[in-house]
C-alpha cells in the first residue's frame, strides 16, 4: 500500500505543478487582455495589479517546486513579492469599486498607498533579513521557510486588510443600483478575497508533522491553486465589462475566444509535454517526441474546435439575439472583396473564351463613379488586349452604345436572346449586363468576334447565357454590398456614440462623457466627432443644442452677438469656421482648393443631398464621403485655433484687469468667432 500512496502523492504533486503553471499562464494572459481592452478603466488597472501579485507568487512557487533540494530557498523568498503587496492591491481594487458607486473616502484612498509602502518594506526584510522569515528551511513534512519575529504582526495586518477589502466590495454591491451591477459586484465580492487567502504562507507558523500523511496537505494545495485559477478568471470576465464601450455580446465572444486560444491552449500544451515524460517508459519512445506530437495534435484540434463550434457558441452567447447574430455571420461569410470580384469575373471570362474560342474578353463595371470608364471603374480583361493590361480593346463610345441598348418590351425577361442582345463594334461582340429587374445596366461584357455576325450553336448559346447571368449577378451583388458599406460608414460614428452611452448606463464604472476631453488639446479625435455631430444638425437638433461644444470660450464670446442664445452662438462659430475654408476669387466647383468649402457649403449650409452634391462636384458618392471626413477635420482644426485665441484673449484681459502685462502668444491666423465681418445665414 505504501507504494500505491507514494504513486498517488507523486501524481498529486505533478498535477499541482501543472495547475500552478496554468494559473501563471492565465494570470499573464488576463494581464495582456486588460492592457489591450481595459487599460483606460481604473478598475481594470487595479485588477492588473492583483494579477501582477499572483504572477509573482505563482512563479516563485513553480520555480521552488522544480528546483533541486538546497537551491529552492531563493525562489521561496521570491514568492513574497506577491504576498507582501496583495493586501494593498486588494484594498486598492475595493476602493476603486466603491468610488465607482460614488462613495469616496480619503482614508480609504490613503490605505492602499500605506499598504504599498508596508509591502515594500516586508519584501525587503524577507530578502535581506530574518525578521519576517529566518534563513534556512524546515524540511519536516513540507519544505517551507521558518517565521521570524515580525511574521505575526504581518499576519495580523494581512488578514485585516483582506477583511477590509472584502467588506468594501460587499458595500459596493449594496450600493449598486441595477441588477447587472449587483450581479457583477457579487462575482467580485466572492472572487477578490480568494487570491489573498490562497497566497498566504500558512506553512510558516504551522508546518506539517512528518508523522501525518503528506497527501492531505498536497491535495489541499492543489485545490487552493485550482480555486485561485477559477477566481482570477471570474474576476477577469467581470472586469472586462467595466469601462468597455462594446456590447456585452462582443465582450463575451472576445473573452471566450481569447481564453480558448490563449491560456487554455497553452495549459493543454504544457500538460501534454509534462505528461509525455512520464509515459516515456510505457510507450518505449522518446518523451520529447511524444510531447511534440501531443502538443501539435492539441493545437490542431483546438483550432478545429474554434472553427466548427465558434458560430454555435456565438449564438449561445447572444441568447435572444441569436437570429440577428446568425444573419451577421452569414453576411460576413458572403462578403466579396474587390480582389474576389476580379478573380470571379476572370474565371467567367476564361470560360467564355474557351467556349467560343475567343482570343480576348473583358468586363467593365458601369456602377462606380457614376459613369462609364471612370477612374474608379472595375475593368477585367483576359487574353490579348489591344492596348496594355488595363485599357479596353474598344473605345468608350462602344461601351456607351451597349449601355444604351433598349430593353424594349422584354422587361423582366430572363432568356438570353443573342440576335437582339449582342451589338457588333470593330471586331468585338458587346452585350450589356443588366440587373435582375432588367432596368439597370451594371456593366458591359465583350469578346473578340470570331465571325462578322454572331452565329452560335444551341449548346454555345446556353453556355453564354449562363456566363452572362453569372457576371451580371456578381456585379449586382457587388453594387449592393458597396451601397451597404457606404451606409455602414455613415452609421459607424453614431454606433460608437450609442455604445458609449450604453456602457455608461449599464454599469457605474463605465466612462461617461465627462471622462472625455471636451477641448481637443489631449483628445483631438473626440473633438472632431463633436464638431461633426454639431454640423450634422446645423439648423437644429439635439446634437447641436446639447453639444459639449457649447462650453467653449469662443462660443461664450459669440453669445454677445446672439442675445445670449448659446445654440445660435455655436452655429455662428461653425459658420465662421466654414467660411475660413473659402478661397479668394471666383467660386469654382471643380478646382481642388474649393473642394472642402464646396462640400460643407452645399451639405451643411444649403442642405443638399449627397447624390446632388456628388453630381455638382463631379465625383462619386464614396469619394465624396472620404473628402467630407477631411473637411470635418479641417473645421475642427479651425475651431480649435479659434478656441485657443479666445483663451489667449481672456488671459490677456484678466492680466490687464490686474495691472499685469503678459507677453502675447503667437497670433492665430483665423479671426475670432465674434468678428463682425462674419454673418451667419
Amino acid at each position: 500500500m505504501s507504494a500505491f500512496w507514494s504513486s498517488v502523492l507523486s501524481a498529486v504533486q505533478l498535477f499541482n505543478r501543472i495547475t500552478v503553471t496554468a494559473v501563471l499562464i492565465t494570470a499573464f494572459s488576463l494581464l495582456i487582455y486588460i492592457a489591450l481592452y481595459n487599460r483606460r478603466s481604473e478598475i481594470g488597472r487595479a485588477y492588473a495589479i492583483v494579477l501582477a501579485c499572483v504572477i509573482g507568487t505563482a512563479l516563485g512557487d513553480l520555480l521552488a517546486q522544480i528546483s533541486d533540494v538546497g537551491s529552492d530557498e531563493p525562489w521561496l523568498r521570491l514568492q513574497w513579492v506577491g504576498i507582501a503587496f496583495i493586501p494593498a492591491a486588494s484594498l486598492h481594487m475595493s476602493d476603486v469599486l466603491l468610488r465607482a458607486t460614488a462613495d469616496t473616502s480619503p482614508l480609504r484612498r490613503l490605505a492602499p498607498r500605506v499598504g504599498a509602502g508596508i509591502g515594500l518594506v516586508v519584501f525587503l526584510l524577507v530578502l535581506f533579513t530574518d525578521f519576517v522569515a529566518t534563513p534556512g528551511l524546515s524540511r519536516e513534512g513540507l519544505t517551507h521557510l521558518v517565521p521570524g519575529v515580525l511574521f505575526y504582526p504581518f499576519t495580523l495586518y494581512y488578514f485585516a486588510s483582506v477583511g477590509w477589502a472584502s467588506y468594501n466590495v460587499f458595500e459596493a454591491r449594496r450600493r449598486a443600483l441595477t441588477s447587472t451591477s449587483k450581479r457583477r459586484m457579487t462575482y467580485l465580492a466572492f472572487a477578490l478575497p480568494v487570491p489573498a487567502l490562497s497566497m498566504f504562507p500558512y506553512l510558516l507558523p504551522t508546518g506539517w508533522p512528518s508523522t501525518l500523511p503528506l497527501l492531505v496537505p498536497w491535495v489541499g494545495i492543489l485545490l487552493v491553486n485550482m480555486g485561485l485559477g477559477a477566481a482570477i478568471t471570474l474576476m477577469g470576465y467581470t472586469v472586462a465589462y467595466f469601462g468597455a464601450i462594446a456590447p456585452d455580446r462582443v465582450i463575451k465572444r472576445r473573452m471566450v475566444k481569447y481564453l480558448i486560444r490563449g491560456p487554455l491552449l497553452a495549459a493543454m500544451v504544457i500538460t501534454a509535454l509534462v505528461l509525455s515524460t512520464r509515459i516515456e517508459r510505457l510507450l518505449n519512445l522518446p518523451g520529447l517526441f511524444v510531447g511534440l506530437i501531443a502538443a501539435a495534435t492539441i493545437i490542431l484540434l483546438t483550432q478545429l474546435f474554434i472553427v466548427t463550434l465558434q458560430p454555435t457558441l456565438d449564438r449561445l452567447i447572444a441568447g435572444d439575439d441569436a437570429a440577428e447574430v446568425q444573419r451577421l455571420q452569414q453576411f460576413t461569410e458572403r462578403l466579396m472583396t474587390t480582389s474576389d470580384l476580379t478573380q470571379y469575373l476572370e474565371n467567367i471570362l476564361v470560360a467564355l473564351c474557351d467556349l467560343l474560342r475567343a482570343r480576348t474578353a473583358f468586363v467593365t463595371d458601369c456602377t462606380q463613379g457614376g459613369g462609364v470608364l471612370c477612374p474608379q471603374a472595375l475593368t477585367v480583361i483576359v487574353g490579348q488586349a489591344a492596348e496594355g493590361a488595363n485599357a479596353l480593346p474598344v473605345p468608350p463610345q462602344a461601351v456607351r452604345s451597349a449601355i444604351q441598348l433598349p430593353v424594349a418590351a422584354r422587361s423582366g425577361q430572363r432568356v438570353f436572346e443573342l440576335e437582339h442582345d449582342f451589338i457588333i463594334w470593330d471586331g468585338y461582340w458587346l452585350i450589356p449586363l443588366r440587373s435582375r429587374d432588367r432596368q439597370e445596366v451594371l456593366g458591359v461584357m465583350g469578346l473578340a468576334a470570331r465571325t462578322s455576325e454572331p452565329e452560335l450553336l444551341d449548346e454555345e448559346r446556353e453556355g453564354v447565357a449562363v456566363l452572362i447571368e453569372q457576371a451580371a449577378r456578381a456585379l449586382e451583388d457587388a453594387l449592393k454590398q458597396r451601397r451597404a458599406f457606404e451606409a455602414l460608414e455613415r452609421l459607424v460614428p453614431e454606433a460608437v456614440d450609442m455604445q458609449r452611452r450604453l456602457a455608461s448606463t449599464e454599469n457605474p464604472a463605465a466612462p461617461r462623457l465627462s471622462d472625455f476631453e471636451r477641448i481637443p488639446a489631449q483628445s483631438y479625435d473626440d473633438f472632431t466627432q463633436m464638431v461633426r455631430d454639431a454640423l450634422s444638425q446645423f439648423w437644429g437638433g439635439p446634437k447641436l443644442t446639447e453639444s459639449p461644444l457649447l462650453n467653449l470660450r469662443v462660443v461664450a464670446e459669440a453669445m454677445q452677438q446672439e442675445n445670449g442664445n448659446p445654440t445660435k452662438a455655436l452655429r455662428r462659430v461653425l459658420y465662421n469656421a466654414i467660411e475660413q475654408l473659402k478661397p479668394e476669387g471666383t467660386r469654382s466647383f471643380t478646382a481642388a482648393e474649393w473642394l472642402f468649402y464646396n462640400i460643407l457649403e452645399l451639405k451643411i449650409i444649403q442642405g443638399l443631398k449627397v447624390r446632388d452634391i456628388a453630381k455638382r462636384l463631379v465625383m462619386s458618392e464614396s469619394d465624396l464621403y472620404r473628402k467630407q471626413r477631411a473637411a470635418f477635420e479641417e473645421v475642427a482644426r479651425i475651431v480649435l485655433e479659434m478656441e485657443r485665441a479666445a483663451r489667449e484673449r481672456e488671459r490677456q484681459q484678466a492680466a490687464t484687469a490686474n495691472g499685469v502685462t503678459l507677453p502675447s502668444s503667437e497670433e492665430k491666423t483665423n479671426p475670432p468667432a465674434s468678428s463682425a465681418s462674419a454673418t451667419c445665414p
